[in-house]
C-alpha cells in the first residue's frame, strides 16, 4: 500500500485521470498500488489494463559506507493500479 503522504501528493493526478477516462473516484488509498505492490499482496493486475502516471517521492541511497548508510529522498514517476484492474 502506498504511504498517506505519497497519496495526498498523487490525489489530485489521480482524480484528473479518473475524470478524463470517465471512471468514478476511488477515496481510499487502500485502492491504489503499484504493480509490485498487489503482487505482494498477492494479487494480480488484468490483462490490458492502463495505469495511472503520477509523481511519487521515494528512498534514495545517497552513499554507502562500512559504518553507515546515508537515505534521501528523489520524486520518481509511478505507475498505479487501482483496485478496479485486479481479480
Amino acid at each position: 500500500m502506498i504511504s498517506q503522504e505519497n497519496y495526498e501528493l498523487a490525489k489530485p493526478f489521480l482524480i484528473f485521470q479518473l475524470k478524463e477516462r470517465g471512471l468514478k473516484s476511488l477515496d481510499s488509498r487502500k485502492d491504489w498500488d503499484t504493480f509490485l505492490g498487489w503482487k505482494r499482496r498477492g494479487r494480480s493486475i488484468l490483462y490490458g489494463s492502463e495505469g495511472f502516471r503520477v509523481d511519487m517521492v521515494v528512498p534514495h541511497l545517497i552513499s554507502k559506507t562500512r559504518k553507515s548508510k546515508k537515505f534521501g529522498f528523489v520524486t520518481r514517476s509511478k505507475i498505479l493500479f487501482n483496485r478496479d484492474q485486479i481479480f
